[in-house]
């Protein structure tokens, strides 16, 4: 990641594929008040990058499992992405 740390929200999200969930967090600009939805709107990136992930097969969220520190999904795989506030 470029850039100091404090230049970026940390966000926990779910991304979901058609074989994998991914639990873990996004970091978006903090510049402005730019939503989650907006910034992925207008990602240029053809992979989204995360950090602290876990993963698991999809639909099995109540097992544990693997965990990357950092891993990189291809934005066209995507097939729902959620916030997961509170957690």
């Amino acid at each position: 990641m470029e850039g100091n740390l404090g230049d970026y929200q940390r966000i926990k999200v779910l991304v979901e594929t058609d074989e994998r969930s991914f639990k873990g967090f996004v970091y978006k600009p903090a510049t402005g008040d730019i939503r989650l939805s907006d910034y992925l709107n207008t990602y240029g990136d053809r992979f989204l990058r995360m950090a602290d992930v876990e993963i698991t097969d999809r639909g099995q969220h109540y097992r544990v499992g693997e965990k990357q520190p950092f891993v990189a999904v291809a934005v066209a795989a995507i097939t729902f992405i959620t916030p997961l506030d509170g957690e």
